[in-house]
């Protein structure tokens, strides 16, 4: 159905991502990318470009937005940060989790360390979806201070090269290498979409709070592309 043709899209190909200028996004909160920006640098960490996400764009055309990265001194973790407002198909994903948010301001921090994705983002109660077994994921509530976000982050991948002196991370030195680490996260993902078929139940119960009603039943099935019971 529709709705599964959307995720296999989101999933089921390598994004394309393409450096832009803000002044081509009008409702984006620049301010938020401004401040996020002299924050990030104010902890050394370094501006890496500001990218579309032209895959999402081309398949969510009225969630147009950008990204923008950044790496840390020790190039061991690489940040994003992007403004949305959720319209349309997503925002109906999102109402049908009982979520109602006019304005997404997202700040993700990600380290990769031998097949494995270190996640610290602000998106506690936005962002539930089961995560494939190679992510380890804390999301933290969406008010929470970019500062403790970073702080966290780096607590996180102190504790876990601590625990494994053995594993190498990867270091982000370049865009390029932001990319390929954006995009080894990509497959890593839709693989396990792949495997659940889109959603699981236990996902959408999960978002619930509840077992499934009849019509949650029937866009399950649509989701999972399986025919009426």
């Amino acid at each position: 159905a529709a709705l599964r043709a959307r995720l296999d899209a989101v999933y089921g190909e390598p994004h394309e991502l393409a450096r832009v200028s803000p002044a081509a996004f009008p409702e984006a909160d620049l301010e938020f990318y401004d401040r996020a920006r002299a924050a990030f640098e104010k902890k050394a960490y370094r501006w890496l470009a500001d990218v579309e996400d032209l895959t999402l764009t081309r398949i969510y055309p009225q969630n147009r937005t950008f990204m923008r990265l950044f790496v840390d001194a020790g190039s061991m973790i690489r940040a994003s940060v992007y403004h949305l407002h959720p319209r349309g198909v997503v925002l109906s994903m999102l109402q049908l989790v009982q979520l109602y948010p006019r304005n997404l301001r997202v700040i993700e921090l990600v380290s990769e360390v031998q097949g494995v994705f270190l996640v610290t983002s602000n998106t506690h109660g936005i962002d539930r979806l089961e995560p494939p077994p190679e992510a380890r994921i804390e999301r933290l509530p969406m008010l929470t201070p970019l500062d403790e976000l970073v702080q966290r982050h780096e607590s996180r991948i102190t504790e876990l090269l601590r625990s494994h002196p053995e594993r190498t991370p990867v270091h982000f030195e370049t865009y390029e290498d932001v990319l390929g680490s954006i995009g080894r996260a990509h497959v890593t993902m839709a693989r396990h979409r792949q495997k659940v078929g889109g959603l699981s139940r236990d996902e959408l119960e999960r978002l619930k709070g509840r077992p499934l009603s009849a019509s949650e039943e029937a866009f399950l099935r649509e989701v999972q592309g399986k025919p009426e019971a």
